[in-house]
């Protein structure tokens, strides 16, 4: 299942990763993708607290390459982090007990999944890719495997989500713009852009004047 979020501020961030970290169970591996910057480690961190973790243990393991965190309780699985950033490929993980690391006893969360693509397990495995929109605001794309749905706490995760994408027409420049398109409902970002500065200088025109009920709804 294909889940989109917009978050706009890190309060959503951390809403996300709360919703997130109720779903998680050991054996399941969660791939942070994104730009330097895109706020993979951050979104680890709201996870690792959602789940009673001191977030002072949290920092990016760009130069250790995997962090461990202890459960808060002992019936909870540990959480492991991961940045591969600085791998060349699967092979990079033997000398750091991937073997033990992937025995299904922890949650996994990597960031830079792609370095070691051919490492990763095959189940139970989401891609969540992270796309930055504003100072603090994401776009975020969460591919979910199936045996998530059927989780009592995968509703939650769910109802955040917008509605799912379906192709449409730029209202811009009136070009086709594919479901999975990263400027969609729009062409392009300039194409975005240029929507927004009609409403911010009121060249937008609607279909009729605005009225007393109008006003009540903006209050």
């Amino acid at each position: 299942m294909l889940l989109h979020f917009e978050l706009d501020n890190l309060d959503d961030t951390a809403r996300l990763g709360s919703a997130l970290a109720a779903v998680l169970q050991a054996g399941d591996t969660v791939a942070l993708e994104g730009d330097l910057g895109a706020g993979k480690t951050t979104l680890v961190r709201t996870i690792a607290h959602a789940r009673g973790i001191d977030t002072a243990l949290v920092s990016s393991p760009t130069y250790v390459i995997v962090n461990e965190y202890p459960p808060a309780t002992d019936t909870e699985p540990p959480v492991v982090h991961v940045d591969a950033y600085r791998l060349t490929s699967a092979e990079d993980l033997d000398a750091l007990g991937w073997d033990r690391l992937a025995d299904g006893s922890a949650i996994m969360l990597i960031e830079w999944p792609e370095r070691i693509a051919d490492a990763l397990p095959t189940e139970n495995t989401a891609t969540l890719r992270l796309r930055t929109t504003g100072e603090d605001s994401r776009a975020v794309e969460l591919d979910c495997p199936s045996a998530w749905e059927s989780r009592g706490t995968f509703a939650a995760l769910r109802e955040m989500a917008l509605p799912p994408r379906t192709p449409t027409t730029c209202p811009v420049t009136g070009e086709h713009v594919p479901a999975d398109a990263p400027s969609w409902p729009f062409a392009s970002e300039r194409a975005r852009m240029a929507d927004l500065y009609k409403w911010f200088s009121g060249q937008h025109e609607i279909s009729r004047p605005l009225d007393q009920r109008d006003l009540d709804e903006v209050e």
